[in-house]
Protein backbone atom coordinates (compact mmCIF):
# COMPACT_ATOMS: atom_id res chain seq x y z
CA UNK A 1 0.00 0.00 0.00
CA UNK A 2 2.89 2.61 1.06
CA UNK A 3 4.35 1.63 -2.80
CA UNK A 4 0.90 2.67 -4.15
CA UNK A 5 0.59 5.62 -2.50
CA UNK A 6 4.56 6.71 -3.30
CA UNK A 7 3.84 5.66 -7.20
CA UNK A 8 0.70 8.01 -6.70
CA UNK A 9 2.47 10.84 -5.52
CA UNK A 10 5.25 10.66 -7.89
CA UNK A 11 2.72 10.65 -10.68
CA UNK A 12 0.21 13.52 -9.79
CA UNK A 13 3.35 16.02 -8.52
CA UNK A 14 3.62 18.57 -10.90
CA UNK A 15 6.90 18.23 -13.30
CA UNK A 16 7.95 21.73 -11.99
CA UNK A 17 8.48 20.06 -8.54
CA UNK A 18 11.56 17.46 -9.53
CA UNK A 19 12.85 19.84 -11.93
CA UNK A 20 13.27 23.05 -10.11
CA UNK A 21 16.74 24.18 -9.92
CA UNK A 22 18.66 23.95 -6.69
CA UNK A 23 21.94 25.82 -5.46
CA UNK A 24 23.82 25.17 -2.73
CA UNK A 25 24.76 28.76 -0.31
CA UNK A 26 27.98 27.97 0.94
CA UNK A 27 28.66 30.48 4.50
CA UNK A 28 31.27 30.20 7.34
CA UNK A 29 30.35 28.84 10.75
CA UNK A 30 33.75 30.17 11.21
CA UNK A 31 31.94 32.92 13.95
CA UNK A 32 30.53 30.09 16.28
CA UNK A 33 34.12 29.51 17.25
CA UNK A 34 34.39 32.42 19.71
CA UNK A 35 34.79 35.25 17.74
CA UNK A 36 31.54 35.90 16.24
CA UNK A 37 32.93 39.25 14.33
CA UNK A 38 34.69 36.63 11.98
CA UNK A 39 31.93 35.44 10.41
CA UNK A 40 29.69 35.45 7.28
CA UNK A 41 28.33 38.23 5.63
CA UNK A 42 24.92 38.33 6.19
CA UNK A 43 23.72 41.09 3.63
CA UNK A 44 25.22 39.03 1.03
CA UNK A 45 23.33 36.37 2.29
CA UNK A 46 20.72 38.55 2.20
CA UNK A 47 20.68 39.89 -1.18
CA UNK A 48 21.95 36.52 -3.23
CA UNK A 49 18.86 34.18 -1.46
CA UNK A 50 16.24 36.68 -2.93
CA UNK A 51 17.98 37.43 -5.70
CA UNK A 52 17.63 33.46 -6.15
CA UNK A 53 14.31 32.98 -4.74
CA UNK A 54 12.66 35.65 -7.10
CA UNK A 55 13.68 33.97 -9.98
CA UNK A 56 12.01 29.92 -8.67
CA UNK A 57 15.47 28.75 -7.60
CA UNK A 58 15.68 26.13 -4.58
CA UNK A 59 18.04 27.32 -2.21
CA UNK A 60 19.60 25.29 1.13
CA UNK A 61 21.94 27.24 3.18
CA UNK A 62 25.40 25.30 4.04
CA UNK A 63 27.76 25.40 6.44
CA UNK A 64 30.88 23.27 6.94
CA UNK A 65 29.58 21.94 10.28
CA UNK A 66 26.18 22.06 9.73
CA UNK A 67 23.46 23.37 12.47
CA UNK A 68 22.56 27.19 13.79
CA UNK A 69 25.18 29.90 12.82
CA UNK A 70 25.37 33.32 14.60
CA UNK A 71 22.89 35.94 12.97
CA UNK A 72 23.44 39.53 13.74
CA UNK A 73 20.89 42.59 13.45
CA UNK A 74 23.33 45.37 12.55
CA UNK A 75 21.62 46.30 9.95
CA UNK A 76 17.62 45.15 10.80
CA UNK A 77 16.37 48.79 9.65
CA UNK A 78 16.88 47.57 5.84
CA UNK A 79 14.29 46.02 4.42
CA UNK A 80 15.65 43.57 2.17
CA UNK A 81 16.88 42.22 5.31
CA UNK A 82 13.49 42.03 7.11
CA UNK A 83 12.72 40.17 4.42
CA UNK A 84 15.41 37.48 4.01
CA UNK A 85 15.08 37.02 7.69
CA UNK A 86 11.13 36.39 7.64
CA UNK A 87 12.15 33.14 5.00
CA UNK A 88 15.39 32.24 6.44
CA UNK A 89 15.71 32.75 9.87
CA UNK A 90 15.02 28.61 10.61
CA UNK A 91 17.24 27.97 7.76
CA UNK A 92 20.36 29.62 9.67
CA UNK A 93 19.22 28.14 12.93
CA UNK A 94 19.79 24.41 11.29
CA UNK A 95 21.98 25.11 8.40
CA UNK A 96 23.27 22.07 6.45
CA UNK A 97 26.71 20.17 6.54
CA UNK A 98 29.27 20.14 3.73
CA UNK A 99 29.14 16.44 4.77
CA UNK A 100 25.33 16.45 4.30
CA UNK A 101 25.81 18.74 1.13
CA UNK A 102 27.64 15.67 -1.04
CA UNK A 103 24.35 13.79 -0.97
CA UNK A 104 22.21 16.25 -2.40
CA UNK A 105 23.15 16.60 -6.02
CA UNK A 106 22.48 20.60 -6.57
CA UNK A 107 22.85 22.41 -9.59
CA UNK A 108 25.28 25.18 -8.71
CA UNK A 109 26.93 26.76 -5.54
CA UNK A 110 26.92 30.28 -4.65
CA UNK A 111 30.12 31.10 -1.90
CA UNK A 112 29.26 33.67 0.41
CA UNK A 113 31.62 35.95 1.46
CA UNK A 114 32.49 37.61 4.99
CA UNK A 115 35.98 37.68 7.48
CA UNK A 116 35.12 33.95 8.18
CA UNK A 117 35.28 32.93 4.59
CA UNK A 118 38.72 33.14 5.11
CA UNK A 119 39.00 30.89 8.43
CA UNK A 120 37.60 27.92 7.45
CA UNK A 121 36.11 27.37 3.89
CA UNK A 122 39.21 26.74 2.16
CA UNK A 123 40.77 24.42 5.70
CA UNK A 124 37.72 22.46 6.46
CA UNK A 125 37.82 19.35 4.54
CA UNK A 126 34.07 18.17 3.62
CA UNK A 127 33.68 21.85 2.51
CA UNK A 128 36.97 21.30 -0.19
CA UNK A 129 35.66 17.73 -1.11
CA UNK A 130 31.90 19.75 -1.98
CA UNK A 131 33.33 22.06 -4.30
CA UNK A 132 35.60 19.96 -6.01
CA UNK A 133 32.48 18.17 -6.92
CA UNK A 134 30.83 21.20 -8.37
CA UNK A 135 34.39 21.79 -10.51
CA UNK A 136 34.83 17.86 -11.28
CA UNK A 137 31.04 17.93 -12.70
CA UNK A 138 31.55 21.55 -14.22
CA UNK A 139 28.57 22.91 -12.57
CA UNK A 140 28.36 26.92 -12.15
CA UNK A 141 30.30 28.37 -9.08
CA UNK A 142 29.66 32.00 -7.99
CA UNK A 143 32.22 33.16 -5.03
CA UNK A 144 32.09 36.80 -3.77
CA UNK A 145 34.20 39.32 -2.10
CA UNK A 146 36.22 37.15 0.29
CA UNK A 147 34.26 33.91 -0.97
CA UNK A 148 37.15 33.21 -3.59
CA UNK A 149 39.39 31.90 -1.03
CA UNK A 150 37.39 29.12 -1.02
CA UNK A 151 38.80 28.18 -4.19
CA UNK A 152 42.46 28.51 -3.79
CA UNK A 153 43.55 24.98 -2.99
CA UNK A 154 41.05 23.22 -5.59
CA UNK A 155 43.00 21.59 -8.16
CA UNK A 156 41.41 19.65 -11.41
CA UNK A 157 42.19 15.99 -12.10
CA UNK A 158 46.21 17.41 -13.82
CA UNK A 159 47.52 18.56 -10.88
CA UNK A 160 46.74 22.40 -12.00
CA UNK A 161 44.65 25.14 -9.72
CA UNK A 162 41.52 25.40 -10.53
CA UNK A 163 41.78 28.81 -10.56
CA UNK A 164 45.12 28.98 -12.73
CA UNK A 165 44.69 30.98 -15.79
CA UNK A 166 41.26 31.79 -15.11
CA UNK A 167 39.84 35.50 -14.91
CA UNK A 168 39.19 35.96 -11.09
CA UNK A 169 37.86 39.07 -9.15
CA UNK A 170 37.63 38.97 -5.42
CA UNK A 171 37.94 41.42 -2.34
CA UNK A 172 41.10 43.79 -3.30
CA UNK A 173 44.73 43.77 -1.82
CA UNK A 174 43.53 47.76 -1.65
CA UNK A 175 40.16 47.18 0.06
CA UNK A 176 41.61 44.67 2.65
CA UNK A 177 44.13 46.86 3.54
CA UNK A 178 41.72 49.78 3.92
CA UNK A 179 38.86 48.17 4.92
CA UNK A 180 39.76 45.25 7.24
CA UNK A 181 43.08 46.52 9.13
CA UNK A 182 41.92 45.29 12.48
CA UNK A 183 41.24 41.80 11.22
CA UNK A 184 44.56 41.77 8.48
CA UNK A 185 46.86 40.07 10.72
CA UNK A 186 44.26 37.48 11.49
CA UNK A 187 44.05 36.30 7.90
CA UNK A 188 45.77 33.34 7.04
CA UNK A 189 46.55 34.68 3.49
CA UNK A 190 45.22 37.78 1.71
CA UNK A 191 42.83 36.52 -0.82
CA UNK A 192 43.85 38.39 -3.67
CA UNK A 193 47.50 37.75 -3.60
CA UNK A 194 46.73 33.87 -3.11
CA UNK A 195 44.76 33.86 -6.23
CA UNK A 196 47.45 35.46 -8.03
CA UNK A 197 49.85 33.06 -6.57
CA UNK A 198 47.68 30.47 -8.08
CA UNK A 199 48.33 31.62 -11.32
CA UNK A 200 44.34 33.46 -11.79
CA UNK A 201 44.04 36.02 -13.90
CA UNK A 202 43.02 38.82 -11.13
CA UNK A 203 40.24 41.56 -12.79
CA UNK A 204 38.82 44.32 -10.35
CA UNK A 205 37.29 47.66 -10.17
CA UNK A 206 38.41 50.78 -8.07
CA UNK A 207 37.88 50.25 -4.27
CA UNK A 208 34.01 49.69 -3.49
CA UNK A 209 32.83 49.66 -7.00
CA UNK A 210 31.02 46.76 -8.45
CA UNK A 211 32.76 44.12 -10.31
CA UNK A 212 31.73 40.73 -11.91
CA UNK A 213 34.66 38.07 -13.27
CA UNK A 214 32.84 35.37 -15.29
CA UNK A 215 34.88 32.68 -16.98
CA UNK A 216 33.25 30.05 -18.69
CA UNK A 217 30.64 28.86 -15.63
CA UNK A 218 33.59 30.60 -12.83
CA UNK A 219 31.84 33.53 -11.59
CA UNK A 220 33.49 35.71 -8.84
CA UNK A 221 32.74 39.16 -7.90
CA UNK A 222 34.53 41.83 -5.73
CA UNK A 223 32.62 43.06 -3.01
CA UNK A 224 28.80 43.22 -1.46
CA UNK A 225 28.19 45.87 -4.41
CA UNK A 226 28.50 42.77 -6.42
CA UNK A 227 26.76 40.32 -5.22
CA UNK A 228 23.18 40.92 -6.80
CA UNK A 229 24.57 40.33 -10.16
CA UNK A 230 27.43 38.26 -9.64
CA UNK A 231 24.22 36.12 -8.47
CA UNK A 232 22.09 36.64 -11.50
CA UNK A 233 25.55 35.90 -13.37
CA UNK A 234 24.93 32.14 -11.70
CA UNK A 235 21.17 31.83 -12.36
CA UNK A 236 22.14 32.85 -16.73
CA UNK A 237 24.88 30.29 -16.02
CA UNK A 238 21.93 27.80 -15.36
CA UNK A 239 20.13 28.51 -18.48
CA UNK A 240 17.21 30.48 -16.71
CA UNK A 241 15.79 33.45 -17.78
CA UNK A 242 15.83 36.78 -15.43
CA UNK A 243 13.12 37.96 -13.33
CA UNK A 244 12.83 41.82 -13.60
CA UNK A 245 13.76 43.46 -9.93
CA UNK A 246 14.31 46.64 -8.49
CA UNK A 247 18.22 46.99 -7.00
CA UNK A 248 19.20 47.07 -3.61
CA UNK A 249 19.66 50.65 -2.38
CA UNK A 250 23.50 50.41 -1.23
CA UNK A 251 23.74 48.50 -4.73
CA UNK A 252 22.12 51.04 -6.84
CA UNK A 253 24.40 53.59 -5.17
CA UNK A 254 27.45 52.14 -6.06
CA UNK A 255 26.74 51.44 -9.60
CA UNK A 256 25.74 55.07 -9.94
CA UNK A 257 29.20 55.91 -8.88
CA UNK A 258 31.06 53.62 -11.35
CA UNK A 259 28.62 55.50 -13.94
CA UNK A 260 30.03 58.45 -12.81
CA UNK A 261 32.97 57.88 -13.37
CA UNK A 262 33.33 56.36 -16.24
CA UNK A 263 30.36 59.14 -17.90
CA UNK A 264 30.79 62.44 -15.64
CA UNK A 265 29.86 63.50 -12.56
CA UNK A 266 26.83 65.27 -13.25
CA UNK A 267 25.04 61.89 -13.55
CA UNK A 268 24.76 61.90 -9.55
CA UNK A 269 22.60 64.88 -10.21
CA UNK A 270 20.27 63.82 -12.39
CA UNK A 271 19.51 60.51 -10.66
CA UNK A 272 19.36 62.42 -7.37
CA UNK A 273 16.78 64.62 -9.08
CA UNK A 274 14.59 61.93 -10.80
CA UNK A 275 14.90 59.45 -8.21
CA UNK A 276 16.59 60.28 -5.07
CA UNK A 277 14.56 58.12 -2.76
CA UNK A 278 16.15 54.77 -4.74
CA UNK A 279 19.47 55.92 -3.24
CA UNK A 280 21.24 55.44 -0.29
CA UNK A 281 23.27 59.44 1.00
CA UNK A 282 25.22 57.19 3.67
CA UNK A 283 26.60 54.80 1.05
CA UNK A 284 27.07 58.11 -1.42
CA UNK A 285 28.82 59.37 1.15
CA UNK A 286 31.22 56.78 2.39
CA UNK A 287 32.32 56.01 -1.48
CA UNK A 288 32.93 60.03 -1.67
CA UNK A 289 35.07 59.99 1.60
CA UNK A 290 37.13 57.09 1.49
CA UNK A 291 37.27 56.99 -2.58
CA UNK A 292 40.17 59.86 -2.70
CA UNK A 293 42.30 58.40 -0.38
CA UNK A 294 42.66 55.36 -1.93
CA UNK A 295 43.25 56.47 -5.06
CA UNK A 296 46.54 55.73 -6.24
CA UNK A 297 47.08 58.06 -10.02
CA UNK A 298 47.00 61.59 -10.23
CA UNK A 299 44.29 61.28 -12.74
CA UNK A 300 42.02 58.93 -10.17
CA UNK A 301 42.12 61.62 -7.37
CA UNK A 302 40.91 63.92 -9.42
CA UNK A 303 38.25 61.99 -10.74
CA UNK A 304 37.35 61.34 -7.18
CA UNK A 305 37.49 65.06 -6.17
CA UNK A 306 35.18 65.67 -8.69
CA UNK A 307 32.97 62.75 -7.40
CA UNK A 308 33.23 64.30 -4.06
CA UNK A 309 32.17 67.68 -4.68
CA UNK A 310 28.99 66.34 -6.04
CA UNK A 311 28.19 64.03 -2.91
CA UNK A 312 28.54 67.55 -1.29
CA UNK A 313 25.85 69.36 -2.97
CA UNK A 314 23.31 66.46 -1.30
CA UNK A 315 25.25 65.09 2.19
CA UNK A 316 26.38 67.48 4.73
CA UNK A 317 28.50 66.45 7.54
CA UNK A 318 31.39 68.20 9.10
CA UNK A 319 34.00 65.64 8.75
CA UNK A 320 32.92 65.33 4.88
CA UNK A 321 33.82 68.68 4.46
CA UNK A 322 36.79 68.29 6.30
CA UNK A 323 37.81 65.18 4.27
CA UNK A 324 36.89 67.32 1.38
CA UNK A 325 38.65 70.88 2.68
CA UNK A 326 42.13 68.21 2.85
CA UNK A 327 41.82 66.67 -0.70
CA UNK A 328 41.66 70.50 -2.05
CA UNK A 329 44.66 70.61 -0.19
CA UNK A 330 46.43 68.14 -1.46
CA UNK A 331 45.69 69.43 -5.23
CA UNK A 332 46.93 73.30 -3.98
CA UNK A 333 43.24 74.23 -4.85
CA UNK A 334 44.26 76.74 -1.89
CA UNK A 335 41.10 79.02 -2.96
CA UNK A 336 38.60 76.31 -2.84
CA UNK A 337 39.86 74.84 0.76
CA UNK A 338 39.62 78.08 1.76
CA UNK A 339 36.21 78.86 1.45
CA UNK A 340 34.82 75.53 2.06
CA UNK A 341 36.21 76.04 5.43
CA UNK A 342 34.80 79.19 5.86
CA UNK A 343 31.33 77.81 5.19
CA UNK A 344 32.42 74.97 7.34
CA UNK A 345 32.83 77.31 10.26
CA UNK A 346 29.46 79.00 9.61
CA UNK A 347 27.53 76.23 9.70
CA UNK A 348 29.42 74.26 12.48
CA UNK A 349 31.19 77.03 14.46
CA UNK A 350 32.22 74.71 17.10
CA UNK A 351 33.73 71.87 14.93
CA UNK A 352 37.28 71.34 15.50
CA UNK A 353 39.70 71.84 12.71
CA UNK A 354 43.23 70.19 12.35
CA UNK A 355 46.09 72.80 13.14
CA UNK A 356 47.09 72.80 8.98
CA UNK A 357 43.26 73.73 8.38
CA UNK A 358 42.73 76.68 10.39
CA UNK A 359 45.90 78.66 9.31
CA UNK A 360 43.91 78.64 6.18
Amino acid sequence: MKKFIYTLIILIMPLSAWSQTKVAMLISGHGNQGDINLSYDLEELAQSYLVLVNNDILVDIVSPEGGSVNVHNKKDNLLYIQDFKKLALDSLKQTISAKEALKNGYDAVMIIGGDGAMFDLPFHHDTQVLLKQFVDKNKPIAAVCHGPAALVDIKLEDGSYFVSNRRVNSFTRIEDNAFKKDKLSKYPFVVQTKLEARGAIFESNSPMLPYVAVDDKLITAQNPMSVAKATEALILALNKSLKPRELFKDEATLQLVSMARAEGDYIIDIALAREKQKYDMQYLAMYGFYAYQLAETKEDKLTELRIMEQVSKHFSHPNYSLALIQAYLDQDFILKAKALKQLLLRHSPDFKLPENIQKL
